[in-house]
C-alpha cells in the first residue's frame, strides 16, 4: 500500500509537470511578440520633440513643474484679489499661529486655515499638497503664518520638521 501510493504520487508529479509544459510552450506566441517589441526601435529625442510640437504641448522636467504649480496657484489668487484692486489695498493682512497637535488631520489645518481667513480656498491648497505628495507631511507645531503668503509657502511651513 505504502510503494503504490508513492507511485500514484510520482505519477501525478509527472502529468502536472506535462500539463504545465504544455501549457508553457504554447504560450510561447505572447512572449515572441514581446520579444519584438524589445528589438524594435526606441523612440528617440527628436520623435518625442516632433509629437509635441504636433499637439501643441511641452515637456518640462518635475522641479519646474512644481515651481510652476506654485506660481499658478499664487497666480489664481492674485487675478481673484486683484479684480477689485482698491478692495486688496484695504484688505488688513490677517496672521496667526497654527497649532498643530499629534493627530491632527491634514483637513482639520486646512480648515483651520480657511476659518481664520489666511486661504481662500480649502481646494487650492489641499490639491497643492497632494500634487506634490506632501499631504501626509504636516508637521505637529506651532506655526506662524499670513493671509499674504503663498500656498507654496504655507505648504512648506507646515510640512518643515
Amino acid at each position: 500500500m505504502k510503494n503504490s501510493g508513492l507511485r500514484g504520487f510520482g505519477a501525478g508529479l509527472i502529468v502536472a509537470s506535462g500539463i504545465l509544459a504544455l501549457v508553457h510552450f504554447q504560450g510561447t506566441g505572447n512572449l515572441d511578440s514581446e520579444a519584438k517589441a524589445e528589438s524594435a526601435e526606441e523612440i528617440t529625442y527628436e520623435e518625442v520633440n516632433k509629437f509635441l510640437e504636433k499637439e501643441g504641448l511641452v515637456a518640462i522636467d518635475q522641479g519646474k513643474l512644481d515651481q510652476l504649480e506654485g506660481n499658478q496657484n499664487t497666480e489664481d489668487e492674485n487675478t481673484t484679489e486683484e479684480a477689485p484692486a482698491e478692495e486688496t489695498e484695504k484688505e488688513p493682512v490677517v496672521t496667526t499661529t497654527v497649532v498643530i497637535s499629534k493627530g491632527t488631520s491634514t483637513g482639520q489645518v486646512i480648515e483651520y486655515l480657511e476659518s481664520e481667513k489666511i486661504i481662500k480656498s480649502s481646494d487650492g491648497l489641499l490639491n497643492y499638497l497632494r500634487s506634490n505628495n506632501l499631504e501626509n507631511k504636516v508637521r505637529f507645531g506651532n506655526y506662524e503664518v499670513n493671509s499674504k503668503m503663498t500656498i507654496a509657502e504655507i505648504a512648506k511651513v507646515i510640512t518643515s520638521p
